[in-house]
């Protein structure tokens, strides 16, 4: 007999609003197919409202709502909650799926979020990077004294194996370094700008795809790809580098000229991520820089790629071309599987 699975989701944006949409139908028959079916009993927001019901939320109405802007306090069955700390107290849930908007100066508040649903002995899933860049160490601890399970797949390439790949798939190998092309946005941009668009208008299109930041500046700026670097390496490599401690430059300044001109030299201007180790330390850095044709780094459009360097394995790499907003609704999927299968 199939068990069922509580889950509850604090954010309820694009990635969730497209996993609460996929719930209801392939999402769900593969929870189905292994062995459980979900019930969402509850949905935090910051601007829509928040909503419990233990029997399970009614998520065709509850998109509803959204779409019409009316708030989700409508559904809510109980005492009205007053903030996320009080839902997440409340919330009947076996699993919190942690999707709010990265903060990244801080990772606040998806850090307390987080210690929060694992100190109330909940399982968490998160596409949020904020926890994995500053708090990885002390989240992973409570995860293993609560016996719970802390899952992150969504923080680097959306859905592409990037943790799993190297826990599950590499054992025994230690990474050495990485280099990677991983804001998606970055990536549209600059090639947008080799076709003679302007930045402005590249950036609109990555907000239509549900891609950008919802402050593209953490785009532009390399914010976001500098906390993709702590997340790696601090969930890959052992580090624990904070964002701030990145040398971080982002893309502003560049021009289209700039882009052109590298593509008749036989390259592709990227914003890339890198991070080595250097004697007992881990040091990450971002800023642009041409990559020649060929080399995995060098997709257009919104494509993402990562490349491992390893001690047993040299060099491999994964590649997600076309990122959208269903490449990360897909990895909070993956890691409920997890839960579902532990």
């Amino acid at each position: 007999m199939a068990r069922d699975i509580r889950l509850a989701l604090v954010g309820f944006g694009n990635v969730g609003r497209r996993f609460a949409e996929q719930l209801r139908g392939p999402y769900g028959r593969a929870v189905k197919a292994a062995g459980a079916r979900v019930c969402l009993t509850g949905i935090a927001t910051a601007r829509h409202g928040m909503a419990i019901d233990p029997r399970g939320l009614d998520l065709g109405r509850a998109l509803g709502l959204l779409a019409k802007g009316s708030p989700l306090d409508l559904l809510h069955c109980g005492p009205r909650v007053g903030d996320v700390r009080s839902f997440i107290a409340r919330v009947p849930a076996d699993v919190l799926v942690e999707i709010t908007t990265l903060d990244a100066r801080s990772g606040q508040p998806a850090i307390a979020h987080v210690r929060q649903a694992l100190g109330r002995g909940m399982h968490v899933v998160t596409a949020n990077k904020g926890p994995v860049a500053f708090a990885l160490r002390p989240l992973r601890a409570l995860a293993a004294r609560k016996k719970r399970l802390f899952l992150h797949e969504g923080t680097v390439m959306d859905g592409t194996p990037v943790f799993n790949l190297v826990e599950r798939c590499l054992p025994g190998a230690r990474i050495v370094s990485f280099r990677g092309t991983l804001n998606s946005t970055t990536n549209l941009v600059l090639s947008r700008m080799e076709e003679g668009l302007t930045a402005s208008a590249a950036v609109k299109e990555a907000m239509a795809l549900g891609i950008a930041e919802a402050d593209p500046r953490n785009d532009l700026e390399g914010w976001d790809a500098a906390v993709k670097g702590c997340a790696i390496a601090n969930g890959l490599m052992g580090a624990a580098v904070r964002p701030r401690q990145v040398r971080r430059r982002g893309i502003a300044g560049l021009t289209g000229l700039d882009a052109r001109r590298a593509v008749r030299a036989g390259s592709r201007l990227r914003l890339v991520v890198r991070g080595v180790r250097q004697g007992g330390r881990v040091r990450v850095s971002v800023a642009p820089e041409r990559v020649p044709f060929g080399d995995p780094l060098s997709g257009s459009g919104p494509d993402a790629a990562l490349v491992l360097e390893t001690d047993l394995m040299g060099e491999i790499g994964v590649f997600e071309r076309g990122a959208t907003v269903d490449q990360t609704a897909y990895a909070l999927l993956s890691d409920v599987l997890q839960v579902v299968r532990e």
